[in-house]
């Protein structure tokens, strides 16, 4: 503006009322914004229990839609409402409320170790299996068969022998597996009904995870688990006693790490075992303090009646496609109408490889 086009002092004045008006206004808005999203985060922060009750009823909104929406954009799912995929992190946490802001939707928290929210709910995970998540498409695992020959330099001028690894590959596709979990309408409008939908959530697919690593039969769409894998060491279950030093002993000349070995059985078996004395009158069993052989010993009733697996469970390998799991709710179900009961479904992808099955001994028959 030139000096013919300046304000007179009256005009300034007006001018200068007009900019600290609309500040004014400016700062009330945000201040309006800044309480009704205060207010969201104290009345309605995330809640997988409420989600659930409301997708029964055909209304995902609110921060659930916003949080399950933002869980397939970073997972690269597409989102819908009816079937939508819940990460695992969104069902880790039973006692501390999960952040309304998504944090733990983010990149840098979806990659939390798997084991570790897998490991209260599958015996498997605690073992110490490997888990790898986000995968997509078929993956093939390299592992090495046979290792390479070194050679000692007789003297200075010695050369070294060539010698090549023999490689061998495991691979995994993905397997699908669906469970159906039940509860009522009334409990998913209670204060504790997120506590008990975690929990019953992920000790469904934990229980699933066992069942494919310990005994998944390899055929009609199952992973080959443990159990049926050619290649892994047997043992007696004859009286067993000091076999399960045997076992161990077997599975430790496979040149795993010895530290990481372990015992997995049935509760039956447990009970034998822990009446039954290594050596008559020593006072000390077979199976003590829930350890096995002076290595940590678990129980699981996935595990078939009568049986004992040893070994070093990190040379099992477990993968997961994707970073969570797709839950769908049944509105339609006339039983579950009827007595007020929601239906979900939980449908996970998975596989299982053996990297090195001579890790493993398997005592069956445990008399």
């Amino acid at each position: 503006m030139n000096n013919a086009q300046q304000l007179s002092p009256a005009g300034e004045a007006i001018l200068q009322e007009l900019v600290q008006y609309h500040r004014q206004r400016l700062h009330h808005f945000q201040d309006a914004a800044a309480q009704r999203q205060a207010e969201r985060d104290r009345v309605a922060p995330w809640s997988l229990a409420r989600a659930i009750d409301r997708m029964s009823v055909g209304q995902l909104d609110g921060a659930e839609r916003e949080h399950l929406e933002e869980a397939a954009r970073v997972a690269g799912v597409p989102f819908d409402p009816l079937r939508p995929f819940i990460p695992f992190n969104a069902v880790r946490d039973l006692n501390v409320a999960s952040s309304t802001a998504g944090g733990f939707l983010t990149a840098g928290t979806a990659a939390a170790d798997p084991i570790d929210i897998l490991r209260p709910w599958s015996v498997t995970a605690r073992a110490g299996i490997l888990i790898e998540m986000g995968l997509a498409g078929d993956i093939v695992i390299p592992k090495t068969s046979a290792k390479s020959t070194p050679t000692w330099l007789t003297n200075e001028t010695a050369q070294v022998t060539p010698s090549q690894p023999t490689l061998a590959a495991a691979a995994v596709t993905p397997k699908s597996v669906g469970i159906v979990t039940a509860f009522s309408r009334q409990l998913s409008k209670q204060a504790n009904a997120e506590a008990f939908v975690r929990r019953e959530l992920m000790r469904t697919v934990g229980t699933a995870v066992d069942q494919a690593v310990i005994n998944g039969s390899g055929t009609a769409g199952q992973p080959l688990g443990l159990l049926n894998t050619p290649g892994i060491l047997t043992e007696s279950g004859t009286s067993l006693n000091a076999g399960t030093r045997t076992m161990k002993r077997k599975v430790a000349e496979a040149n795993v790490d010895d530290a990481r070995i372990a015992f997995l059985s049935t509760p039956a078996v447990r009970e034998l075992l822990e009446t039954r004395e290594l050596v008559t009158g020593s006072g000390r069993f077979v199976w003590d303090g829930d350890r096995v052989a002076d290595r940590p010993a678990m129980v699981s009733t996935d595990v078939p009646a009568a049986t004992m697996i040893c070994g070093d469970f990190a040379n099992a390998y477990l993968g997961i496609w994707g970073l969570g799991f797709v839950v769908e709710i049944n509105p339609y179900d006339p039983s579950g109408f009827k007595a007020g009961t929601i239906h979900a479904r939980i449908i996970a992808s998975c596989d299982v490889a053996l990297l090195q099955p001579g890790a493993f001994d398997v005592a069956t028959s445990i008399t």
